[in-house]
């Protein structure tokens, strides 16, 4: 057997045995902040308050696009978080297939196609991901979708996907002018029509249809010119070496040889993705903070053009890169296997729900957890319950106000929080759980 067939072997069983390792983690518990904080808490409050929008600043992202979360809605209420994870699981998937289908088109065989599916695939970002309610896979997956269309020259199917993309995050407004500067302005009204709605909520309870941005309080947030700068010249070290998410060890030496492929080829498809890999990568290191997930539905262009260079070095380069790639590929595994420890005692059934979230509480700050079942055994369910000192949601058992938003011409039964001076509270404190979070049973004057 020739030693790229080895490889080829080696890679498809590494990217099927991580396809399982994700799935596994579909069936756990949530434990990402940003999911926690307004993913799956703006979806589960809708059905317990049939609720758009709450103002007041804790769930501002809750008049942002919401395309991913409406999916969510009815998925939590059958399945709670399992069925938004598997949302981002088929995302990773669907992604993964797309650009098998994009290399083929443009010629690459099924072990260069394979290469640029786990380059993506095989990241420690996408794994996570895999197993969480973010919606950066299921973004980009609606941005891959659309590459694939204006590839294909079907414009108007691949704007539609756009306008898709831009109801579930703003920052997709940033791969429309990316896209239409690649492929024509024809893509623009398509786009802008779809995700139409998203700016005309912002607008109806804002008054800012892309809010929040433009916001005082993103002010902090304004990129620093020089900073970026430095970050987009230095975009390979960045990306391999992010300030947040990892992604894997080879993701810099990806975006050089997609670089490189402009100058190698003469396929002016290639030639789109690498403006397309090139200017994300710019676009995602100039935003203030930058982060590797800004990257996620670029790294698809760069993953194919990178490995179109690659397939046209001579064979004694290929060997080593294959080498480098495939050790690559085992150590994020690697890491991934340790990462997912943590859930064993819980998938074996020896940790409840609560005792698991009890044990990682150190690493979910702000986070409500019943860890005693308190709430749940002891608070009537019709209660009228206000929140406050806490930031991420989620797992609170039953329908709530929290202060930032909370009507103050109601009279609340009970408060829960935590760090508060029970002397300045009007009630008794009733319970303090393991976690410290207090509750109250408020007295009406």
């Amino acid at each position: 057997m020739d030693f790229s067939k080895i490889i080829y072997k080696l890679n498809l069983f590494l990217l099927f045995f991580l396809i399982i390792l994700n799935l596994f983690t579909v069936f756990s518990p949530e434990i990402g902040f940003d999911a926690l904080w307004y993913h799956l808490t703006l979806p589960r409050l809708w059905l317990l308050k049939h609720q758009w929008y709450f103002p007041g600043g804790l769930l501002y992202y809750s008049v942002m696009p919401r395309l991913t979360e409406l999916i969510y809605i009815p998925l939590i209420s059958i399945s709670g978080s399992i069925g938004p994870k598997m949302i981002q699981f088929l995302s990773g998937i669907g992604t993964s297939y797309i650009i098998y289908k994009i290399s083929s088109k443009l010629g690459l065989n099924k072990l260069f196609s394979l290469l640029a599916v786990n380059i993506f695939y095989i990241t420690w970002l996408v794994s996570w991901q895999s197993g969480s309610a973010y919606i950066d896979l299921f973004r980009t997956f609606l941005e891959t979708f659309a590459l694939y269309f204006f590839i294909e020259n079907r414009k108007k199917t691949g704007a539609l996907f756009l306008g898709l993309a831009i109801g579930t995050k703003w920052l997709s407004l940033g791969s429309l002018a990316i896209y239409t500067l690649v492929f024509g302005l024809s893509i623009l009204p398509i786009s802008l029509f779809v995700s139409l709605p998203w700016f005309l909520i912002a607008y109806h309870f804002t008054g800012n249809p892309v809010y929040p941005i433009f916001e005082p309080f993103l002010n902090q947030t304004t990129p620093n010119l020089l900073s970026s700068i430095y970050r987009i010249l230095c975009a390979p070290y960045f990306l391999t070496f992010p300030f947040d998410d990892f992604l894997s060890p080879i993701i810099g030496s990806v975006l050089i040889f997609s670089s490189l492929s402009i100058v190698f080829s003469k396929n002016q498809l290639i030639r789109k993705l690498v403006i397309i890999a090139g200017l994300g990568a710019c676009f995602s290191l100039f935003l203030n903070p930058p982060s590797s997930r800004f990257f996620l539905p670029y790294l698809p262009a760069a993953s194919i053009s990178g490995v179109y260079f690659i397939s046209i070095l001579p064979n004694i380069f290929k060997k080593y890169i294959y080498i480098i790639f495939s050790a690559s590929f085992i150590l994020v595994i690697c890491l991934r296997l340790i990462a997912i420890q943590k859930y064993i005692p819980y998938w074996l059934g020896r940790e409840t729900q609560n005792l698991f979230l009890t044990k990682m509480s150190p690493k979910m700050p702000g986070t409500f957890i019943d860890s005693d079942n308190f709430v749940i055994d002891h608070i009537p369910a019709n209660s009228r319950i206000l929140i406050n000192n806490l930031h991420n949601l989620y797992y609170f058992p039953l329908n709530f106000d929290h202060s930032s938003w909370a009507n103050n011409s109601i009279q609340y039964d009970y408060l829960i929080s935590e760090k508060e001076n029970p002397s300045k509270i009007n009630g008794d404190l009733i319970h303090t759980n393991s976690l410290g979070i207090q509750v109250f049973k408020l007295n009406h004057d």
